[in-house]
């Protein structure tokens, strides 16, 4: 029984991105576009995008997001380091 609750569970998981896009009628009125009047350099390569093409600009703000993050990361690194820290990796025992 509880393997029939799983697949049942699992197919309403499957099915619902489903119906949410069927209701991609409705949604196209809540559709936002950012003013590019005034934005220049940064701002506006960002923008210019999430008005154009809104996957694309979420790839690029995830993989930029993961890029800062590996590079607060290293430096943060660098500065234990200088401060005697170990911050090499932990050997776990069991």
């Amino acid at each position: 029984m509880k393997r029939i609750l799983v697949v049942f569970f699992n197919f309403f998981l499957l099915i619902l991105p489903t119906l949410a896009w069927a209701a991609a009628e409705k949604a196209e009125m809540l559709q936002k576009q950012v003013n590019l009047a005034k934005l220049g350099g940064v701002n506006y390569f960002f923008a210019k995008w999430y008005n154009d093409n809104l996957w694309v600009y979420a790839i690029i703000v995830t993989v930029l997001m993961g890029a800062v993050g590996g590079i607060i990361a290293f430096v943060t690194d660098i500065f234990l380091k200088m401060a005697g820290l170990d911050v090499s990796k932990i050997e776990h025992l069991e």
